[in-house]
């Protein structure tokens, strides 16, 4: 999980894309996956709400940085919030709005 702290995006989004790829094992990762929804490249942001819904209902302490990213500026980091809302609590609002 160093690498999400890395000065180089394209390592940060590696290491997004790879906790997502463990999925409910990289649990333990929620909090660094919450952070990096705050990060500075929407790439990152995106894979991040990826990996989350990844996880999914594990990631439950995520849902209130989610429903923000839900509003990001990036119309890809929104689908990709509302869309993991959706896996982590079926039937979340945010993941039924049309972007």
């Amino acid at each position: 999980m160093g690498q999400l702290h890395s000065q180089d995006a394209a390592l940060r989004l590696h290491a997004v894309q790879g906790l997502g790829e463990r999925g409910s094992k990289a649990a333990a990762a929620v909090p660094a996956l919450t952070e990096a929804l705050k990060d500075g490249d929407a790439f990152v942001r995106r894979d991040a709400a990826r990996a989350l819904g990844q996880i999914g209902p594990a990631a439950t302490p995520a849902i209130d940085a989610l429903r923000i990213a839900a509003q990001d500026r990036n119309l890809q980091v929104r689908k990709a919030a509302s869309v993991a809302l959706q896996k982590i609590v079926p039937g979340t609002q945010e993941a039924t709005r049309k972007r």
